[in-house]
């Protein structure tokens, strides 16, 4: 006997499935016995049969489906207890089934599935069925792989043929006879691209991750929201429920059509089925998922962003009639346990065990109070891991949030001190006699003012603590006289186009920019100016700003070597970096503090230093 007489024997028996044909079929196999086939084989022959005869007698649509599902279901149940087909086949009927049948029917075969769940939680089952039982129960596969042939095909941009209007002759007999005017948005051919486009995005989320693909989805869905926003969907609520209940249609595919989707954005569901893709592709570009691979991560502005996408969201599902507000607690709520179950999932699924009802709460038995853990253990844990126990839960993690409470102090977040140019600024304007300000409205003559920026200057400024045997006979002249000589350095710094405030402490000695010999503080203005006319006394050899900029676009990259020749230190070279972002502006700006700040800034000393790090085409410029 051949291999397909064996088969069409097997066919013939299996028609009637019952415990009479499970004997048939051992002694079909016995008596084809002689087949140089080995066990796994024969299981694999009935199992395709198997498959093959229930799939045919389903795609004929009997009245009694559920009866069907639960026979066959049965019956192959009892083939692997007797060890003549394999234990995966009751699952694998089961999601033929589900396959091929309609959602509604595919409800009621739930039911089967649940009322076998301890058949198929025995050994013999639960080992060989758990992956495919999980797979048929999620929308999603276990390892949270993507169906990307699911492929929405519309028109591109080259095949587009721009619609006219829609004849009278074409509107449907149903339109036509309706009393409801229907506002229709105009859909041109960057609405149906932008449109149709994002499916490709849900149909792969993990485009999104890559910065081309985000900036291009970002840009469509806020195009998209803002054709929804302006067009509400007001016809529905002149349309009473029932009829409304009666054109609600389930279609498993998107029709692109580009003479439809002026209907479909004035479609109810149409509208809800897009919002409902838009909530769970951002639930899951933000949820942690175990197969979900390190770099796939979203950056702050791309949350807040996904943050405000959301609430958008549900005002549009809250706008959209009828019930749109019952509606958005529903699609809240599945959104939820759709969090939970992707928590079991990353847990390794756990068994779920359900509390059993009680119809009495006083039979319950008291619970069981937690053993307390000895005061010492928990302090002895609590230092071996370098933290301190107060006693109490909220203030042992207020504690515990900076351990070493010195290092806490000298946080960035706890300095508090104004910088000069914004304390000082108004002050320094004031001192302008351009602006013909009357003494008694300037700054420097009120207390408070004066008070603040004696105590600023006593942290910042070193010419603070300058000797002197005169006193200070005037308040008012002292702050005039400090102003001056610190924001008149400031100036520089802004000059060059720096937005931020230079520490007189880390801005490459800036304060020597004056001369280095100790000013007498008590001396007056007179000596300020003086020192200021010196300072503005330009040497015959100083380099020309033109010349430093040519010389800092052949340095480039490498100012920070230069910078260390020149004898800055680190630091010096750190706070350059925060204040200027690009090589050529920080080489500039390290050349011109240089000019200022050198004793002898003469070119020929510049041309060995840089002829010394190889940089002979700097060099070359200031030797012409």
């Amino acid at each position: 006997m051949s291999v397909s007489k064996f088969r069409e024997e097997l066919k013939n028996v299996i028609k009637e499935p019952s415990s009479t044909t499970i004997t048939s079929i051992k002694k079909i196999v016995q008596e084809n016995n002689y087949f140089s086939l080995s066990d796994a084989d024969r299981r694999s022959i009935l199992d395709q049969v198997l498959r093959c005869y229930v799939l045919d007698i389903v795609l004929s649509k009997p009245s009694n489906l559920y009866d069907v599902c639960n026979m066959w279901t049965s019956f192959t149940i009892d083939l692997v207890r007797n060890e003549m087909c394999t234990a995966i086949m009751p699952v694998v009927i089961l999601s033929d089934m589900f396959d091929v049948t309609t959602m509604d029917v595919c409800e009621k075969m739930f039911d089967h599935v649940e009322s076998n769940v301890n058949v198929l939680k025995e050994s013999q089952f639960f080992m060989a069925c758990k992956n495919n039982l999980l797979r048929m129960c999620n929308g999603l596969n276990i390892v949270s792989e993507f169906n990307l042939e699911n492929v929405t095909e519309y028109l591109d941009e080259n095949h587009f043929d721009q619609t006219e209007d829609m004849q009278e002759d074409s509107i449907p007999e149903d339109e036509a006879k309706s009393d409801i005017i229907i506002e229709k948005v105009n859909v041109d051919k960057n609405l149906y691209l932008k449109f149709w486009s994002l499916q490709d995005y849900f149909r792969n989320p993990n485009q999104c991750y890559k910065a081309e693909h985000w900036k291009l989805f970002i840009s469509h869905t806020d195009f998209i929201f803002s054709t929804f926003q302006s067009h509400k969907l007001e016809h529905v609520n002149r349309m009473d429920n029932e009829s409304v209940e009666q054109n609600m249609h389930y279609f498993p595919k998107y029709l692109t059509n580009q003479k439809l989707l002026e209907l479909q954005l004035s479609d109810v569901n149409f509208r809800r089925y897009i919002l409902l893709q838009f909530l769970l592709l951002f639930q899951y570009l933000d949820a942690p998922v175990k197969f979900k691979l390190d770099t796939f991560k979203i950056k702050p502005e791309q949350q807040e962003w996904i943050k405000n996408s959301i609430t958008t969201i549900y005002e549009l599902i809250n706008n959209t009639p009828p019930d749109g507000v019952r509606f958005s607690e529903v699609v809240k709520n599945i959104l939820q346990r759709e969090e939970q179950w992707n928590k079991w999932k990353n847990d390794g699924c756990p068994e779920v065990t359900k509390r059993p009802p009680t119809s009495d709460q006083t039979d319950m038995p008291a619970p069981k109070r937690r053993l307390r853990r000895n005061l010492g253990d928990v302090i002895k844990n609590m230092t071996a891991n370098n933290k301190v126990f107060l006693g109490d839960p909220e203030l042992t993690k207020l504690w515990n949030l900076k351990p070493d409470n010195l290092e806490a102090c000298k946080g960035p977040e706890r300095d508090f001190l104004p910088s000069f140019d914004s304390f000082f600024q108004e002050a320094f304007e004031q001192l302008d006699p351009e602006l013909c300000i009357e003494n008694q409205y300037k700054k420097v003559n009120d207390g408070n003012f004066g008070w603040r920026a004696l105590r600023l200057l006593a942290r910042k400024s070193p010419h603070f603590f300058a000797q002197s045997n005169n006193p200070i006979h005037k308040l008012s002249e002292y702050l005039e006289n400090m102003i001056k000589k610190t924001m008149s350095k400031e100036k520089v710094s802004i000059n060059q186009g720096s937005d931020k405030h230079v520490s007189p402490n880390k801005e490459f000695k800036k304060e020597s920019v004056i001369e280095s010999e100790e000013v007498d503080i008590a001396e007056g203005i007179q000596d300020e100016n003086e020192n200021e006319n010196n300072i503005e006394v330009e040497d015959k050899n100083k380099i020309s700003k033109q010349i430093i900029d040519q010389v800092a676009a052949k340095i480039g990259e490498k100012w920070n070597v230069l910078a260390e020749k020149l004898g800055y230190q680190p630091d010096e070279i750190e706070f350059v970096k925060t204040i200027k972002t690009t090589p050529l502006d920080q080489a500039t700006y390290l050349l011109e503090v240089w000019v200022e700040d050198a004793e002898n800034p003469k070119p020929e000393n510049l041309i060995y230093i840089l002829e010394e790090i190889q940089l002979t085409e700097a060099a070359n410029i200031l030797k012409s």
